[in-house]
């Protein structure tokens, strides 16, 4: 299954919701840092408990997460952002306006920003 950023923070949302220590049973916190393998139908995270500083390594399954992942996203709109590309005048644009700020986006904006 393919995961878009869009997706995957999602998924990490929910598990983040439910996850307690199982020693303790206090919250752990879930965050996309967590995540260090992804396979086709599952994650694997490395998560510690705050509290007791107890080690996690959480296997989850993404069967039934299909409801997830947006299929034809760009048909539909949804998670434009992740799809957005410049031309090459754009980008060579912005980094001579860049350059010209002194690498300032807070001098780019008030020279180039609407008044």
């Amino acid at each position: 299954m393919e995961l878009d950023p869009h997706a995957l923070h999602q998924i990490v949302q929910r598990i983040d919701q439910q996850m307690r220590c199982p020693q303790c049973g206090k919250r752990v916190i879930v965050d996309l840092a967590a995540v260090k393998v992804m396979g086709e139908n599952f994650l694997l995270l490395e998560l510690k408990c705050r509290t007791c500083n107890a080690y996690i390594v959480l296997h989850a399954s993404l069967a039934g997460a299909e409801h997830i992942v947006q299929k034809g996203a760009s048909a539909s709109g949804y998670n434009v952002s992740s799809q957005l590309h410049f031309s090459e005048q754009e980008l060579s644009l912005l980094q001579q306006a860049l350059k010209d700020s002194g690498g300032s986006f807070e001098q780019l904006f008030q020279k180039y920003g609407k008044k």
